[in-house]
């Protein structure tokens, strides 16, 4: 079962805030207005599910400290580390899951969903929405790179 933290842990997810390049061009008012959200930051232990392929579930995981892998029926396709962040395709288009991700060693991740964003202001919620947006279209660049060399 995940680990929702106390508020007393949060004093250093400001400072990790500050580390994390999603949160880059977001004020230091704006870091704060999350870190305020303490039951958004949630602690897995390693071989934990973070989400399961196929769960119909609209929320997007933060990877803030440790290690994750992402799997498609049970086979590992990708390892991510602090920083990365996953979930968007279901926080996007309220989709079922189209992967599983599965806590590596101690991880921490910050959960963003539709209640969290309800309680942010304007600017935060489209920063964290022109995040996505932009991972999904370094992924679709990566992937139609792939395809280009692969024709070859």
């Amino acid at each position: 079962m995940a680990e929702q933290l106390e508020d007393d842990s949060l004093k250093g997810f400001f400072d990790i805030l500050n580390k994390i390049p999603f949160f880059k061009s977001f004020s230091i008012q704006e870091k704060r207005e999350l870190c305020l959200r303490s039951t958004n930051f949630v602690r897995y232990k390693p071989g934990q599910l973070i989400i399961r392929e196929g769960d119909i579930n609209s929320s997007f995981y933060i990877l803030l400290a440790g290690s994750a892998s992402v799997m498609k029926q049970s086979v590992e396709i990708l390892y991510m580390d602090a920083g990365e962040f996953f979930g968007e395709m279901a926080f996007l288009g309220n989709t079922p899951r189209t992967s599983s991700v599965m806590a590596r060693e101690p991880v921490v991740v910050l959960r963003i969903d539709q209640n969290l964003l309800g309680t942010l202001g304007c600017e935060t919620r489209e920063k964290i929405k022109d995040q996505c947006i932009l991972k999904l279209i370094e992924r679709v660049d990566k992937l139609t790179e792939r395809l280009r060399v692969r024709m070859q």
